[in-house]
């Protein structure tokens, strides 16, 4: 039940999309105007919020459109039916679907404010009142699916062996935490410092962050300009650099967390780093598939004996507290 409610605001954006694409064929329009917008946004006058709002359009419109809440739900009960502790399970994906709630609504409110210039409250009563009318079908039904779920995890007996759930629960909101800082790391430095040394030499106008992070490279293209390759060896080498030296980068160390090897317990080794470095961050600029690939990355974890996504599962990786000194994987 909890993965139809889920699932519903998926079904209603096919029907609309399906009507859309009649009516345009019926009547004839266009839907490029936020892209025009968006070609002469530069980004220099940018905060790092303002790429980040772009790139969460993007990444919730592939959860929307392949239906990733129902998927959260039903990947919960195939780990519950795999001997996963349902309380610990049940938490998870509730999270999650609430979660996914609140980005949403907040993607939909910046992308219709922020585009013609009008200032965004982040906080106060003005703030919050716009926020909380724009409460709708979908986030109600994400919140029930939510609640479905938490209260089915409550009524479920544990099972029988399993550790507990909280001496596996220090870095679940660590990881992607730290992802955020990263994020905004990476394009304060390409929108405040890369791209103004970028113009002064007279390479070119800069990076145009308007655009977010996601959209200034694209791997599937023929031809990759200067711009792309500067993008892209400077986030390889930001993560890989990091992980490789200390096990941790800027926004992991800020969280208390590191990425080990899951059996020595030490770092993981050059090789093994760049092969995830290309896993994440990169894959992420593969139009098309890059995306809905560290979506199904993120969510092996609720598979996951040990709670580990799928890339770290591959390379025989994890990731740990600081303060843990045994180096015991923990999720």
């Amino acid at each position: 039940m909890a993965a139809a409610v889920a699932a519903f605001p998926t079904w209603g954006l096919w029907c609309e999309r399906l009507d859309r694409e009649e009516f345009t064929r019926t009547h004839g329009g266009s839907d490029q105007i936020y892209g025009a917008v968006l070609l002469y946004s530069h980004g220099s006058t940018l905060s790092p919020f303002a790429p980040l709002r772009i790139d969460l359009e993007a990444v919730m419109k592939i959860m929307e459109d392949w239906a990733v809440p129902a998927f959260v739900v039903l990947l919960g009960l195939l780990a519950c039916l795999g001997r996963r502790d349902p309380g610990v399970t049940g938490r998870r994906v509730a999270g999650l679907l609430v979660l996914i709630a609140v980005l949403e609504l907040l993607a939909w409110w910046y992308s219709g404010r922020g585009i013609y210039g009008e200032t965004v409250p982040l906080s106060g009563a003005g703030g919050f009142g716009t926020v909380a009318g724009g409460w709708g079908i979908t986030q109600l039904c994400l919140l029930a699916a939510a609640a479905l779920v938490f209260a089915a995890s409550r009524v479920v007996r544990p099972v029988i062996g399993e550790e507990p759930g909280a001496s596996r629960a220090g870095t679940v909101w660590r990881r992607p935490a730290a992802a955020l800082v990263d994020y905004l790391i990476a394009v304060a430095a390409l929108g405040v410092v890369v791209g103004p040394l970028w113009s002064l030499i007279g390479l070119g106008s800069g990076f145009r962050m308007g655009f977010g992070l996601l959209g200034q490279v694209d791997l599937l293209q023929v031809g990759t300009d200067l711009e792309e390759l500067v993008i892209l060896s400077g986030l390889f080498l930001y993560f890989w650099v990091q992980h490789a030296l200390w096990g941790r980068t800027l926004g992991k160390r800020l969280l208390g967390v590191r990425v080990i090897a899951a059996r020595t317990g030490g770092r993981l080794g050059a090789g093994r780093t760049a092969l995830r470095t290309l896993i994440f961050p990169l894959l992420a600029f593969v139009p098309g598939i890059g995306l809905p690939c560290l979506l199904a990355d993120g969510l092996w974890m609720l598979l996951d004996p040990e709670g580990r996504v799928l890339r770290d599962r591959w390379l025989g990786a994890t990731v740990v507290r600081d303060r843990v000194r045994d180096a015991r994987p923990q999720t």
